[in-house]
């Protein structure tokens, strides 16, 4: 029972937390154009450190893969270097969603009641 404690007590049961560099690099290539590259491609891949052999084999430094698919996934490729200035926020719908939740309205009387306003709009605008 010793034995058993204190193989399990050298075993690591999670892995430490990653820590990625969100910058980039400008990067000329063969043909002379200049691209943005993340700086943890730049790295080389990462090491066989628990032992897998020839089964590891990786082809990117870690966090690089990451980096390049958030590269994709933007709009503008200068927001990876600089953020760009929000725009107003839609405060109407995130104010009835908010008066909702706080009165507890559920979706029936909230129809019910939008169904009546409606009702007495129509009457009111019908009459003139």
């Amino acid at each position: 029972m010793l034995m058993l404690l204190l193989t399990l007590s050298g075993c690591q049961t999670h892995l430490p937390p990653a820590s990625y560099s969100p910058d980039y690099t400008a990067f000329t290539g063969a043909d002379g154009r200049t691209q943005m590259l993340p700086r943890e491609c730049l790295k080389p891949p990462a090491e066989d450190s628990i032992g897998l052999g020839d089964d590891f084999k990786p082809l990117l430094a870690p966090g690089c893969a990451n980096n390049l698919l958030l590269m994709q996934m933007v709009e503008q490729r200068d927001d990876l270097t600089q953020g760009r200035a929000t725009g107003p926020t839609m405060a109407a719908p995130v104010g009835r969603a908010a008066q909702i939740y706080i009165d507890g309205y559920d979706r029936e009387e909230l129809r019910r009641r939008q169904a009546e306003q409606q009702a007495a709009a129509g009457t009111q605008g019908g009459g003139k």
